[in-house]
């Protein structure tokens, strides 16, 4: 009788070990990037050259890809000059002032009568169309600057610029390939901070709430323990698994911490161990 609980204990105790394996494989914790982009283009044209390759960490607003833009900087130039140019509003000005003069002038003579009503409604007529040549060269001036503000814009869109502070995971396009609106140039991915996406069963709910802390610890080799704050509780329960889903927002400022990979949480208030 003792000799045949002997290898009953041996199967138990190597049945362990394939059980915890199964569970840390389970998927029910999984470290992802915080935002991952598809980077495209607001405009179609010829790809000019890509400032980035994969691996390397981009900033928010820095161009990362620019288009073919000959056409759009000449543009530009051209509506600067415009815009800067108030030629136009000094000669009206200069032809109004002589005509205030020669009015003035005649005023002085009217007393006299040696000048004639009509004459002086003509001069005070030219006096008024003076100075609404002067209005419209100003608002032409203003149109000419609006029309070079159009075209900085038109050209700010040939330059792409990441919309978020991340690392570059994948390129897909180069210098001399044409872009559409739907084409995608690269892949962003933010992983400061990181998402860590769980999924509990339904039993758990209402135990977690948002700003529940937990300690994440990813599976070898990356390892450790790092403080995690609860931020999304899915208010719809599966209900095939009868399970609902966690995200908890991992801060990652070293960039120390890969994602996607599995993990394991230990909750700070159960103590209890989600693999």
């Amino acid at each position: 009788m003792r000799g045949s609980i002997i290898p009953i204990l041996c199967l138990f105790i190597a049945a362990v070990p394939a059980r915890a394996e199964s569970d840390a494989a389970s998927g029910t914790c999984i470290i992802k990037p915080h935002i991952q982009i598809q980077l495209g283009s607001a405009v179609s044209g010829m790809l000019s050259e890509t400032l980035v390759d994969r691996g390397d960490d981009v900033k928010q607003g820095q161009v990362v890809a620019r288009l073919e833009s000959s056409i759009e900087q000449a543009s530009l130039a051209l509506d600067r000059v415009k815009a800067a140019n108030d030629t136009a509003i000094k000669v009206e000005q200069a032809d109004e002032e002589l005509a205030v003069r020669e009015l003035e002038r005649k005023k002085s003579l009217e007393a006299s009568q040696q000048v004639n009503h009509n004459a002086l409604d003509e001069l005070a007529t030219k006096v008024r169309e003076g100075e609404l040549r002067i209005q419209q060269a100003r608002t032409d001036q203003q149109v000419a600057a609006l029309t070079a503000d159009r075209s900085e814009r038109t050209l700010a869109l040939k330059q792409i610029r990441s919309p978020i502070d991340g690392v570059v995971i994948e390129r897909k396009l180069s210098a001399g390939e044409y872009i559409y609106e739907q084409t995608s140039i690269m892949t962003i991915a933010q992983i400061d901070p990181l998402n860590v996406e769980l999924v509990l069963p339904m039993e758990r709910y209402g135990d977690i709430v948002v700003g529940s802390t937990a300690i994440v610890h990813p599976v070898a080799p990356v390892g450790g323990a790092y403080k995690a704050k609860a931020t999304v509780i899915d208010p719809v329960i599966d209900a095939a698994s009868e399970t609902f889903g966690v995200r908890l927002i991992l801060p990652n400022p070293n960039h120390s911490i890969p994602a996607g990979i599995r993990c394991s949480v230990e909750w700070r208030d159960t103590k209890q161990v989600l693999r």
